[in-house]
């Protein structure tokens, strides 16, 4: 700030309130959706008044509409180490930015931080308990890559057939991942009546079932199967299947929810983007209902805005953007949480 290269920096450090009128004038380009003035004046005023809570914030916010999401989790990190600005808010937007950037066991050490010390207000403890709840989900094994490498201690020392077998049945979970990797290379008889056992069973995790499933169609296994899923029991013909990851119903509702919130939020798209496949992934090979794209698109909307803060009441305002009914909306919202909360029980 000490350099005169337009005439004009130092001349306006002397006046007085000039770190309001920065601020001021942050705010106002911020609404006008002119970020890089935003964050140049956000700057300027944090560079003359390093504690100002409004500026800092200015800055956090201005680095998120640029898509800068790094550097916004830099400066909520410096905020929060501080004491500067309302300790929670700061905290919520923080914990955001951790889920789009995809650290979700730091959102979880910081949540359950946080909780344990039973000081969180109660206006944001249901928003707080979500981003947890998600966060744990995220971290579990069976939502991690298909391709992590398996707890090889865990698995040692396995020889036979049914060895295996008798892992697929009672392993933890990264045990059963390792264990079908294991068997797929076994087409027999025994291997497949062992899939067949687990994928009826109801007590058995169904996002290892839908692995099993994509599985057995990668195998180009030809035959039925009976399948139990979250309390409903019914026959699978494998060659039959559809791969999840390229559902055309699941690619027509991003294609609705690029067209609002793609243009609006790209980071917090790409994070309900997650929620979606894995919620889809779930379900397999079941498809959601109702067949609609555009109110699946508006309940992940509605669902990613809940994530990221504490407004209520959004459903009725975003079924009307996607030309949608808030109640068949609603009712979507309410199925992802219920099937996330059942995905919960189970990795307990």
């Amino acid at each position: 700030m000490g350099k005169q290269g337009d005439g004009q920096e130092d001349n306006v450090i002397l006046f007085p309130g000039l770190v309001a009128k920065l601020v001021e004038k942050g705010m106002s380009s911020l609404k006008e959706k002119k970020y890089y003035d935003a964050l140049r004046y956000f700057q300027q005023s944090a560079e003359l008044e390093p504690s100002h809570p409004q500026a800092r914030y200015g800055l956090v916010i201005t680095n998120i509409e640029l898509n800068r999401l790094n550097e916004a989790k830099s400066h909520c990190e410096s905020m929060l180490r501080e004491g500067i600005g309302n300790y929670y808010e700061v905290l919520q937007v923080y914990v955001s930015l951790l889920v789009q950037l995809g650290d979700y066991q730091e959102v979880e050490t910081i949540l359950e931080s946080v909780m344990s010390e039973e000081r969180l207000p109660a206006d944001m403890a249901e928003s707080f308990y979500q981003l947890l709840e998600f966060a744990r989900q995220m971290t579990s094994p069976e939502i991690a890559d298909f391709e992590d490498e398996i707890d090889e201690e865990s698995i040692e020392g396995l020889s036979t057939t049914k060895e295996w077998i008798d892992l697929l049945e009672k392993g933890e979970t990264d045990q059963q991942w390792g264990a079908i990797q294991k068997l797929s290379q076994l087409n027999t008889k025994e291997v497949q009546n062992a899939y067949r056992t687990f994928l009826k069973e109801k007590d058995k995790n169904p996002v290892i079932k839908s692995y099993l499933l994509q599985t057995l169609k990668e195998l180009d296994v030809k035959g039925t199967f009976e399948v139990h899923k979250f309390g409903n029991t019914y026959e699978v013909k494998i060659e039959d299947l559809e791969d999840v990851f390229h559902e055309k119903f699941g690619t027509q509702v991003i294609n609705e929810l690029e067209k609002e919130l793609g243009q609006e939020s790209p980071s917090l798209f790409e994070m309900v983007q997650q929620v979606w496949w894995h919620f889809l992934f779930a379900l397999y090979p079941k498809s959601p209902a109702p067949l609609d794209a555009r109110v699946w698109a508006a309940a992940l909307h509605v669902l990613g805005l809940s994530l990221m803060d504490n407004e209520k009441n959004r459903v009725k305002q975003i079924s009307q953007r996607y030309r949608t009914q808030a109640e068949e909306v609603n009712k979507a919202v309410i199925h992802m949480r219920t099937i996330e909360a059942h995905l919960f029980k189970t990795m307990q």
